[in-house]
């Protein structure tokens, strides 16, 4: 056999998963209404998940929808009527914000000060970029 040959033949032995660019999906909220307040009962499903701290997200929530809210037993209570489709938005803004990677977007992040400033810091590429204060 020629080399092309056993190339193509290894290339047909791989499995597909390998192939697969895309190891990570973003966490979706999970919202219920409870009288004039939202509760996002997985808030602790997507801190583990962003690896980020769920205080971190309340603020940031907090601030997206110029609303109160505090954390309880594993949930985040926000005041006001919201719905999933505007909390998966801001959750979505959050994790392009603090999450990704600016370089390789990549998830595996983590948040640092350095020099005062808060920066997110990438495990992989070693890039790290500003990001907004809380």
């Amino acid at each position: 056999m020629d080399y092309e040959t056993l190339l193509e033949k290894a290339y047909k032995s791989i499995p597909d998963k390998v192939h697969a660019k895309e190891r990570w999906e973003p966490p979706v909220v999970e919202s219920y209404q409870q009288g004039n307040q939202t509760v996002i009962r997985n808030a602790n499903e997507i801190a583990n998940k962003l690896r980020r701290d769920v205080q971190h997200i309340m603020k940031f929530f907090i601030k997206e929808l110029a609303t109160s809210g505090n954390y309880d037993n594993g949930r985040i209570i926000l005041q006001g009527r919201f719905t999933d489709k505007q909390l998966n938005a801001r959750l979505s803004s959050y994790i392009k914000e603090y999450v990704l990677c600016t370089e390789c977007h990549k998830p595996d992040t983590t948040l640092i000060t350095f020099e005062g400033a808060p920066y997110k810091r990438c495990e992989v590429c070693g890039a790290r970029s500003p990001v907004k204060k809380l």
